[in-house]
């Protein structure tokens, strides 16, 4: 077979498993990905970092051979960078630091010996990918730490057709994870640790808009406090509740009109899960490791904070919030 049919099928198996890796799979998503373009291109480092233009920094980052304050050390050389202009001039398309700047100049300058030098790149690729609806973008970034290995014409060609996968590959595990069952009416979001949505089911933002009075097109309105993480917290003037969990470096976001139900403590809420759910006292017992009295204990309280007085008003209180499995 020719080597240029043997590289081909190879790319397009390195394409596959980018979509492969989405399914199931949202901790370390990028960096196994970065592992699996190593396959077709060479490189000693990487980095694929997401932020937004209004911001122009980094809300995620993942890198690959190169030291974690990488990043953080890349943000601040921006004033004096040059690539960063043609990045952003050619969206889509894959910039070599080499035709940005003769190779003369880039190693006498002090972008190069301050930065470059000091963690070993010696060539730089990237390519950068932006949303314009959401405002967020995507730097891919690759690194090669000798001076003689240069990246070539087919390099470029091979990032800017695999780059456009990645993030396509990364929107849709994030998609996949919202698409799982979980509770009912409740709407979901991917943000970063700033607020910043990736990815926003379109009844979570009807909510927002509904209870929050000011502008929710890109960010949550609220902070996230991440001691919390896991528990129901009450916003937008007690009309909402939340809760997230962690999801790599993002998290994901349910929201949902509260309800009296919300004001019950976390075991009480188990207890109306239970029962709603069909359970007898000894099966509800047996799954929340108590004793059956304790289950019609808790019932008593529940019907009495909440004015009902069967199972069936209860499940008509309770199935709008849509309780945990």
């Amino acid at each position: 077979m020719p080597l240029n049919d043997s590289k081909k099928n190879l790319i397009d198996h390195t394409i596959s498993n980018i979509y492969r890796r989405a399914i199931g799979q949202t901790d370390f998503y990028r960096r196994h990905v970065l592992t699996e373009i190593a396959r077709v291109i060479d490189f000693d480092g990487a980095l694929w970092g997401t932020g937004h233009l209004e911001s122009n920094h980094f809300h995620s980052v993942e890198v690959l051979g190169v030291d974690e304050s990488y990043p953080l050390a890349l943000a601040e050389t921006r004033n004096i960078n040059p690539i960063y202009d043609v990045f952003k001039a050619n969206p889509g398309k894959a910039v070599n630091m080499q035709h940005v700047v003769e190779d003369e100049s880039f190693y006498s300058s002090k972008l190069y010996l301050d930065f470059f030098a000091r963690f070993g790149v010696e060539r730089v690729m990237g390519v950068i990918l932006s949303d314009e609806m959401t405002g967020i973008f995507t730097l891919i970034s690759l690194y090669r730490f000798e001076r003689d290995h240069v990246f070539s014409e087919e390099d470029g060609n091979r990032l800017e057709r695999l780059a456009f996968h990645m993030v396509r590959g990364a929107s849709q595990a994030y998609f996949l994870h919202l698409s799982r069952p979980r509770s009912l009416n409740h709407a979901l979001a991917i943000c970063d640790q700033h607020g910043v949505f990736y990815e926003a089911q379109p009844e979570f933002i009807r909510l927002l808009k509904t209870y929050v009075h000011e502008s929710v097109d890109r960010r949550l309105p609220f902070s996230l406090d991440k001691t919390t993480e896991g528990l129901t917290n009450i916003v937008a003037e007690g009309k909402l509740c939340f809760r997230h969990e962690k999801l790599g470096d993002l998290f994901c976001i349910s929201l949902w009109e509260r309800s009296p139900i919300d004001m019950l403590s976390e075991r009480e809420q188990e207890v109306v899960n239970a029962v709603v759910h069909g359970l007898s006292f000894k099966e509800a017992a047996k799954k929340l490791n108590v004793a059956p009295s304790t289950v019609s204990n808790h019932l008593y309280k529940i019907y009495r904070k909440l004015n009902v007085s069967s199972r069936t008003e209860l499940a008509e209180l309770a199935n709008p919030i849509g309780l945990n499995e």
